[in-house]
């Protein structure tokens, strides 16, 4: 058997900026989040919401932008249209030239145009335009911040995030379940400039952000918040955030009163990320095998040795056709839902509704994908809310690469992805969504093949 003389890690060389921005809302402003909340409006702040921003030179297009919000998720393509479209034409980018990300804490502010008339909606698109406002400029600070940079890659895991999918009577609930295994994998990547400043700090991970619940009336990131704070204070540099594929997953301990336990959650997560970045040799470099030392036991010897980070990017869009399910009567969500609590019956009729909005034509719709190859690395990010099976079976079939998974991200498409054995449940992410059975898995395949279309990273070991 050949031996081993070298290892790489995963790194993407660009020329990147970072930005960041306060976006919190005015106290008042309609946010019902939850169907069982009798309070619509938020009453106080926990912790500020912030907007961050990468800005990418791209050679054919000159900037991409990746952003990630402290917002919760669009309750219709017309709030999303509201954001999106004036934000890219803002920065005068193409079409896909701007990914806008939502870390999808559940004690955000409401942008829906529904709300109109209810207690705090008169808050909402005075909120919205200085959003758009917030949001280009944080953009364009980031591309005129940006300088060659190396991103190194590492993966960790955090044993914050459980399966939420717990049987119960003849149906499932979303509560903790401990018989079944949970996807705890933080992806975490070192922003370097080339001059040795440590210039940001990204964390990939897959847990709904629902510490706080229905009794909660205070805006918040949710533990994503305690969790930047954690990795700032260690690295000296921002924290960007980034939801993984989390349609199956939660804290084991969530809906609580307070704000004590979701920091408690988001220091566990930045705790974890900090572990992974202390594993990190330094930037542009690799371990060559360098002999062997004879002590009391044979010692192989590893020695750091420069490696440039592949500078090699490709931004890749792909529509993927889903079915789904008939359109229902009206007569039908009512005798579906009438033995349940009006006010969340009226919500999920509602919700049903908005979904179907410019994306679904009789039973198919076209779903996006977005797959950005970054060196070594490559992100995939959709609007949907997947199971984790899209991050486990995409970093199964590409070993090679540090890949991040990002729900919630462009749209249309604001729905579960369940995975194929799920839709013999009787389950939240099921009916909830118009995604019939089996799309999970055609989106899967097709970041796969837009993965497998990519030059090849370099390989690990040599």
């Amino acid at each position: 058997m050949n031996a081993v003389n070298g290892w790489t890690p995963r790194e993407s060389g660009m020329v990147l900026g970072v930005a960041r921005t306060d976006i919190t809302p005015p106290v008042g402003i309609r946010a019902h989040n939850w169907g069982a909340a009798r309070t619509g409006q938020a009453t106080g702040v926990h912790r500020p919401l912030t907007a961050s921003a990468l800005a990418v030179a791209d050679p054919d297009l000159g900037w991409r932008y990746l952003v990630t919000a402290d917002l919760g998720w669009w309750q219709s393509l017309a709030g999303y249209d509201r954001v999106y479209r004036p934000v890219l034409d803002a920065l005068g980018g193409a079409r896909d030239a701007l990914l806008l990300h939502l870390v999808h804490t559940h004690a955000g502010p409401t942008l829906a145009e529904e709300d109109s008339g209810l207690p705090g909606s008169e808050l909402v698109g005075p909120y919205r335009e200085r959003l758009v406002r917030d949001l280009v400029e944080v953009a364009a600070a980031a591309r005129d911040a940006a300088r060659e940079c190396s991103v190194t890659w590492a993966y960790g895991s955090c044993r914050l995030a459980a399966n939420r999918d717990l049987a119960h009577g003849h149906r499932d609930v979303l509560g903790f379940n401990p018989g079944s295994p949970a996807d705890d994998t933080v992806l975490v990547g070192r922003i370097t400039s080339t001059g040795g400043e440590r210039l940001g700090v990204l964390v990939n991970y897959a847990c709904h952000p629902t510490t706080l619940a229905h009794e909660n009336s205070l805006l918040s990131p949710d533990y994503i918040g305690a969790a930047r704070e954690v990795v700032e204070r260690h690295a000296g540099a921002p924290c960007l955030f980034f939801q993984g594929a989390s349609g199956d997953l939660a804290p084991r301990e969530q809906y609580l009163a307070g704000t004590g336990d979701t920091d408690r959650h988001g220091r566990a997560l930045g705790h974890a990320a900090v572990s992974v970045l202390e594993t990190m040799g330094a930037p542009g470099s690799a371990l060559r095998f360098a002999g062997v030392v004879e002590s009391g036991a044979p010692l192989g010897i590893w020695q750091p040795v420069p490696a440039a980070p592949p500078e090699e990017s490709s931004f890749t869009r792909v529509d993927v056709g889903i079915r789904c399910r008939p359109p229902e009567a009206p007569e039908q969500t009512v005798r579906q839902w009438a033995n349940i609590d009006p006010v969340a019956a009226a919500e999920r009729r509602a919700r049903a509704d908005r979904l179907a909005e410019g994306y679904r034509t009789g039973t198919s719709a076209v779903h996006p994908v977005f797959v950005w190859r970054l060196g070594d690395a490559v992100i995939v990010a959709h609007p949907g809310e997947a199971y984790s099976q899209l991050q486990t079976e995409l970093r199964r079939r590409h070993p090679d690469r540090a890949v991040a998974v990002l729900n919630l991200t462009n749209g249309p498409g604001f729905m579960y992805l369940p995975a194929r054995d799920a839709y013999g449940r009787d389950r939240y992410q099921v009916w909830q969504t118009l995604a019939a059975e089996g799309s999970l898995e055609s989106v899967i395949d097709a970041a796969d093949a837009a993965i497998g279309a990519t030059p090849p990273a370099r390989p690990v070991l040599s």
